[in-house]
């Protein structure tokens, strides 16, 4: 309760921050502070608004560049296999020799993007990476479970309870992505209604 309660209170003050900034872009402004927010709750304070904010920002824009635009259900995705995959840290390394917050293998996937090893632990270039590899499955096998079986086993059916995993931390998200835009235009209503 009481994060869910400290999550309104960080979406407002962002928001509030946010307002003149954001009101140039055709896009929902709101769409980076509410995900940071969630990865905020999600790492159960770990991960600071700050760096959060930061984290929502390198998954968006790799979304961007992979798939020529980020959806909110694809951001709901993307965030799902980072929490399930490294809970948004980004600087650790498992014994497969997997790298950041989208545990990127190393040896397979850093020498077919160009990049060290080292590099994998850099915010942008992690998610750039990760979301390559899970577009690389998706064009490959079509559908989204066995992509994202093959995102973490490199085979369509070896790891369908990761899949699950992943579906349900989206929609653990989406549910929370929803409740926070309502408490946004709520109050954006109720501001804009106030006499002056």
């Amino acid at each position: 309760m009481i994060w869910r309660i400290s999550g309104v209170v960080l979406l407002v003050s962002l928001c509030a921050a946010h307002t003149a900034v954001a009101q140039s872009r055709p896009v929902y402004p709101y769409a980076i502070p509410i995900c940071a927010v969630i990865i905020n709750e999600l790492s159960e304070g770990r991960v600071s608004l700050k760096d959060a904010r930061e984290v929502a920002l390198a998954i968006a824009q790799a979304g961007n560049k992979h798939f020529g635009r980020v959806t909110c259900g694809d951001m709901w995705l993307f965030m799902a296999i980072v929490y399930v995959e490294s809970g948004f840290k980004n600087n650790i390394i498992n014994e497969q020799n997997c790298h950041g917050m989208f545990q990127v293998h190393a040896p397979s996937w850093a020498r077919k993007f160009g990049v060290k090893y080292s590099d994998l632990l850099k915010l942008q270039t992690n998610a750039d990476c990760g979301i390559g590899v899970f577009k690389y499955y998706l064009h490959l096998y079509k559908t989204l479970v066995p992509a994202l079986s093959a995102y973490n086993s490199d085979h369509p059916r070896a790891a369908i309870g990761y899949a699950g995993a992943v579906l349900g931390a989206r929609k653990k998200i989406k549910r929370r992505y929803t409740e926070l835009y309502h408490v946004v235009h709520e109050g954006k209503r109720v501001a804009f209604q106030r006499p002056m």
